[in-house]
């Protein structure tokens, strides 16, 4: 006798990348920074329900923002580079254009950390497949939270 069992997607099921995702937004004020180089006691993780299909990030705050895929105090890294991508902060003027980076990148989590020495404050929307997080695998390595160069890392 045939056993059937109910079909969730996983991370190779093409049609839940290929439709428009579930809508998921937050926000948050991020402390003050006690910590210009790296991750911080102002660090936010943002975990999905789902795994994501985009995400755009909004800085809302008057100094530059950073965003990671690892919570890894050297991720952030120096002015001069890392694996961190930086977000600058908004205009201040009304009418503006919004700073703001859109990621099309499938991940359960994110880290936002305030990089400025005032309060900060960001904004997420995050288009989400119907993958449940348990299939996500890991985001690591290379270009992640270590560099070619890095003790043990080749490219």
């Amino acid at each position: 006798m045939a056993v059937f069992e109910q079909y969730t997607p996983g991370l190779g099921s093409v049609g839940n990348y290929q439709v428009a995702g579930t809508p998921w937004v937050t926000g948050s004020v991020l402390p003050v920074s006690g910590n210009l180089d790296g991750l911080n006691t102002s660090t936010h993780r943002l975990r999905f329900p789902y795994v994501t299909k985009e995400i755009t990030i909004a800085n809302m705050g008057t100094g530059e923002i950073a965003v990671t895929f690892v919570n890894d105090a050297g991720s952030i890294g120096s002015a001069t580079g890392g694996h961190g991508f930086t977000v600058p902060p908004s205009g201040t003027a009304p009418g503006s254009p919004l700073s703001r980076v859109t990621f099309d990148v499938k991940t359960k989590e994110i880290y936002i950390s305030n990089k400025h020495s005032a309060v900060g404050a960001f904004q997420v929307y995050a288009s989400l497949t119907r993958i449940d997080t348990k299939h996500m695998f890991e985001l690591t390595g290379s270009g992640i939270n270590n560099m070619p160069g890095d003790a043990g890392v080749r490219p």
